[in-house]
C-alpha cells in the first residue's frame, strides 16, 4: 500500500537556533491509518506538522517529505492542518463563510460548497451556528470551527496539533467519532497530543519524540511522565476577607441569548478555586464581567475592594491570564513582557528585575528572557503569560484554561506554583477549565458553571 505521507531522514534547524528542532525523522502514514505523536512540550511535535504541511521557511532542512498519492499536484489539496491555536487560522467573520473559504479557493463548484459546509459543521456539532459571527464562539467552539474548515476541503491527510486541548468531554467524543469516520473512508491522520487517553480507540501507532528525534514507536499508548502530585497544604481560608463578590449577575449576547443568569458567587482571601464547565458555558464571559472587560445587563460586582471595577483599576490587585496567550503578549522581549505591569506599578529597578526573574524561573522560562514572545511555541507563550500575571503578586489570580499546550509534568508544576503563591502571598486563585484538574485534591472548592448559574460540587 502506498503511503499518504512518507518522511525520510528529515532534519530541520530554525534560523539562528543552536541546534536542530527535528533530527533525522523517518515516518510513514498509510491511508486509513492514525499516527499519534507525543512528547514533552518543545520536543518538536508542532515543527514536524509544519514541515509536513510545507510551512517552514528560512531554516536549514535536509531529507525528504512526500505527501499524497503519486500524481497529486501539491500539499494544498492533499493535506489539511488544524493549528494548535485555532484562532490564528480563522480568517472570516461568519462561521459559514469560514468553512466555505477553503473549498472556494480550491475552485469547488458553487453548488457543492453548500453541501460541504453543512456536512463539516454537522460533523463538529456546529450545524446550528452557521449564521453566527466567529467572535460569538468560545475558544473550544473556535477549535471545532477550524476543524470543520479543514474537513470541508476533504483532505487525504489530516494534520491535527493537539486537537482535544480546548474541547470539553462531549466535544472530544464528537471529534473522535469524526476522526473514526475519516479513517474508515481512507483518510490518513497525523495527530500531536499530550493527553493520549481520548485517542486510544483510534490510534494505530504512538510515536514518542524527545529533543527533536523519534525515541519510540509502539502500538500501545505510552504513559505520560508526571511527577507525584503535590497536594495543597490544606490551609483553608477563614472566609473573613472577601476578595470577589458577584450578585445577580446576568449577561446576554445579541443573537446568542443569555449566558449568565442571576449568577451569585463569593470568594475569600487565600482560596484555591476550580471553576468547571463545558465549551460555551460562559466561563470566559464570567471572568471578563467581573474584571470589567464586559458590562453585564444586570447585577453587581465587587473585586479586590472595588465596586463596579474597570480593568485599569485592578493593576497589581488582580491578575488575569487569557485563554489565548497571544492576545496579551505585545512586548519585544520576554523580560519586557513580564516587567510591564511592575513598571506601571512604579516598582524600583532592582525589585522589577528580581520579581521578573523569580516569576520566569517558577514557570521554567527564564532561559527565554531575551526572546521575542511571538517567536515562542504556544506552550512557552502560555508560561510567559503566566509569569507576567504572577510577577505583580496579585490578591486575586484568574486563569482561563491555563493548561493548554502544556505537557503533564508542566501542569503539575503549575498547580504547585499556584499553591506556593497562596502560601506565600495569600493569593486567591481561580482556575477556569473544561477538564478536571490533574490533581483532584488541589482545589478547596469546585464550582460548576451550567445553564448560566454556579453550583458547588
Amino acid at each position: 500500500m502506498a503511503s499518504l505521507l512518507e518522511i525520510q531522514n528529515f532534519s530541520y534547524t530554525y534560523q539562528g537556533a543552536p541546534g536542530p528542532a527535528l533530527a533525522d525523522i523517518s515516518l510513514a502514514v498509510n491511508p486509513g491509518e492514525c499516527v499519534c505523536v507525543t512528547g514533552l512540550s518543545g520536543c518538536g511535535k508542532t515543527t514536524l506538522l509544519l514541515a509536513v504541511k510545507g510551512l517552514l521557511y528560512q531554516g536549514a532542512a535536509s531529507g525528504t517529505i512526500t505527501v499524497g498519492v503519486p500524481g497529486a499536484s501539491s500539499n494544498g489539496s492533499t493535506a489539511g492542518m488544524v493549528l494548535q491555536n485555532a484562532e490564528s487560522q480563522i480568517l472570516c467573520t461568519a462561521v459559514s463563510e469560514e468553512v466555505a473559504f477553503g473549498p472556494e479557493n480550491l475552485c469547488v463548484p458553487a453548488e457543492e460548497i453548500g453541501d460541504r459546509v453543512e456536512t463539516a459543521l454537522q460533523a463538529v456539532g456546529l450545524n446550528e451556528y452557521g449564521s453566527r459571527t466567529v467572535e460569538q464562539l468560545s475558544l473550544g467552539q473556535k477549535q471545532r470551527l477550524a476543524i470543520a474548515s479543514v474537513l470541508s476541503m476533504q483532505p487525504q491527510l489530516l494534520l491535527l496539533d493537539e486537537p482535544t486541548s480546548q474541547l470539553d468531554g462531549p466535544g472530544k467524543i464528537q471529534l473522535l467519532e469524526v476522526l473514526q469516520q475519516l479513517k474508515s473512508r481512507g483518510h490518513a491522520l497525523l495527530i500531536t497530543e499530550h493527553d493520549l487517553g481520548p485517542l486510544h480507540q483510534i490510534a494505530d501507532w504512538f510515536v514518542t519524540m524527545e529533543n527533536g528525534a523519534i525515541k519510540n514507536v509502539t502500538r500501545k499508548s505510552p504513559a505520560h511522565i508526571a511527577p507525584e502530585a503535590t497536594p495543597s497544604s490544606g490551609r483553608r481560608s477563614s472566609g473573613i476577607t472577601r476578595v470577589l463578590a458577584a450578585r445577580n449577575l446576568s449577561l446576554a449576547y445579541t443573537g446568542t441569548g443569555e449566558v449568565l443568569k442571576n449568577l451569585n458567587i463569593t470568594l475569600a482571601r487565600g482560596e484555591l478555586i476550580h471553576l468547571f464547565g463545558c465549551n460555551g458555558a460562559g466561563k470566559s464571559s464570567f471572568l471578563r464581567c467581573v474584571t470589567g472587560f464586559l458590562s453585564p445587563q444586570s447585577g453587581e460586582v465587587e473585586i479586590a475592594g472595588i465596586a463596579g471595577p474597570r480593568p485599569e483599576q485592578l493593576l497589581g490587585k488582580v491578575g488575569f491570564l487569557f485563554q489565548n496567550p497571544q492576545r496579551q503578549l505585545f512586548e519585544d522581549t520576554v523580560f519586557a513582557e513580564v516587567s510591564f505591569s511592575l513598571k506601571r506599578m512604579r516598582c524600583d529597578t532592582g525589585e522589577v528585575r528580581q520579581r521578573v526573574m523569580d516569576a520566569l524561573s517558577l514557570c521554567s522560562v527564564d532561559h527565554l528572557v531575551s526572546r521575542s514572545p511571538l517567536t515562542l511555541s504556544f506552550g512557552e507563550q502560555h508560561r510567559v503569560a503566566l509569569a507576567s500575571v504572577l510577577a505583580p503578586q496579585p490578591e486575586l489570580l484568574l486563569l482561563d484554561e491555563p493548561f493548554a499546550g502544556l505537557d503533564f509534568p508542566q501542569r503539575y508544576k503549575i498547580l504547585g506554583i499556584l499553591s506556593e503563591l497562596r502560601e506565600r502571598c495569600g493569593t486567591t486563585v481561580v482556575i477556569v477549565s473544561h477538564d478536571r484538574l490533574p490533581d483532584p485534591l488541589w482545589a478547596d472548592r469546585v464550582l460548576i458553571l451550567e445553564h448560566g448559574a454556579i453550583e458547588c460540587n
